[in-house]
């Protein structure tokens, strides 16, 4: 069994396999052209050196996604410090049934518990949600344990370990004769 990531094409309701490779500068330059995506990826905030920046890909070279994770000092977990999906497919600045994608955040965070995996993290994540709509999602769909926010933002933080991010994970798991 291996990782095996792919997204939806919401029009022809069908697997669209993709790459997760490091974010090279074209890709994170791309956030500032037309059209331009919610939050800049060159920014100050993401340059830190111990954010570790991904791009999501169709196998043609489409960018379709970025994420950001973070081992944070000693933790035992993999901080999701950032998602977001391009214009084409972000849920903000599309209607769903006007995103060319769907199932990206779910590729995001599994890709977050195996980048956990990878880094002797157990496969422990911890997240925030934007809105309370994703709140109850996480909740719902991924039976994330909503955890406190040590900043006090009022952002609700959740944590997925164990059982729930194997089965998250999992979701992306096929064996060599399933490609």
């Amino acid at each position: 069994m291996h990782f095996s990531p792919y997204i939806i094409d919401t029009a022809k309701r069908e697997k669209v396999r993709v790459v997760i490779e490091v974010a090279d500068e074209k890709d994170l330059r791309s956030t500032c052209e037309y059209p331009e995506w919610q939050t800049d990826w060159t920014s100050v905030f993401l340059a830190d050196s111990s954010i570790s920046k991904y791009a999501i890909k169709t196998l043609k070279g489409e960018l379709v996604a970025l994420a950001a994770y973070q081992i944070k000092d000693n933790k035992a977990y993999v901080y999701i410090l950032y998602t977001e999906a391009a214009p084409h497919s972000n849920p903000t600045m599309k209607a769903k049934n006007q995103r060319k994608y769907s199932e990206i955040g779910r590729l995001a965070i599994a890709f977050g518990i195996k980048f956990s995996i990878d880094n002797s993290c157990r496969g422990d994540i911890v997240f925030e949600a934007k809105t309370e709509e994703l709140a109850k999602h996480y909740e719902a769909d991924f039976h994330a344990v909503r955890i406190p926010n040590p900043n006090s933002n009022g952002i609700p933080r959740y944590m997925l370990v164990d059982e729930a991010a194997w089965d998250l994970f999992s979701y992306y798991l096929a064996s060599e004769e399933e490609e």
